[in-house]
């Protein structure tokens, strides 16, 4: 009982001390790890990296498959396997109008992520990842009866442009990384 206690004790002065402090992680530039050699020992930095990369394909591998069939199914429990809110939340708005539309998107993404900001800090360990998406193979297709098929793109917006996600680590979900912000910047063509 004594162990549980001093855990507790240490978790609960942890938290205080980032909570008092005000702790912002300063972001510091970072690339994408290099291959690793047979002599590369992976750092704790090259770690977190991969985890968050893993989690943002996760989250397009599943968010891509919802856009395809936002009617199929419940989204909320594959999306929250590499979400938190407040993207979460946004995200099967999102889902929940094109099923209300009726429409889903046909082709997809072509994307090119990378790592661009890291930090570590205990109390918000974040990973920044900037992408270039070209949306030039992917379409909204109607699905109302009548008009099943017809393309629904909007032609003002732009087929090319930056997004920027943040992975967050949650430790409290035993240290998984999480997608939690997003931004579509569609002013920034790339």
């Amino acid at each position: 009982m004594k162990s549980k206690f001093v855990i507790v004790l240490l978790f609960a002065a942890t938290t205080a001390a980032c909570s008092e402090t005000g702790n912002t992680p300063s972001a510091t530039p970072a690339a994408l790890p290099a291959s690793p050699t047979s002599s590369h020992v992976p750092t704790a930095e090259d770690v977190a990296k991969q985890k968050a990369l893993e989690a943002y394909e996760g989250y397009w591998r599943v968010s891509t498959a919802a856009e395809k069939a936002p009617q199929s199914k419940d989204w909320r429990s594959a999306l929250g396997e590499y979400l938190v809110d407040p993207e979460l939340t946004r995200h099967l708005a999102e889902i929940q109008n094109l099923a209300s539309v009726p429409s889903h998107m046909e082709g997809d993404y072509r994307r090119a992520p990378a790592v661009t900001a890291v930090s570590l800090d205990e109390c918000d360990p974040r990973i920044k990842i900037t992408d270039c998406l070209d949306r030039t193979g992917l379409h909204l297709i109607s699905d109302k009866p009548g008009e099943q098929g017809r393309v629904l793109d909007n032609p003002d917006q732009p087929r090319r442009y930056e997004f920027r996600a943040e992975i967050v680590r949650y430790a409290s979900l035993n240290d998984r990384w999480l997608v939690q912000v997003v931004d579509a910047a569609l002013d920034k063509p790339c």
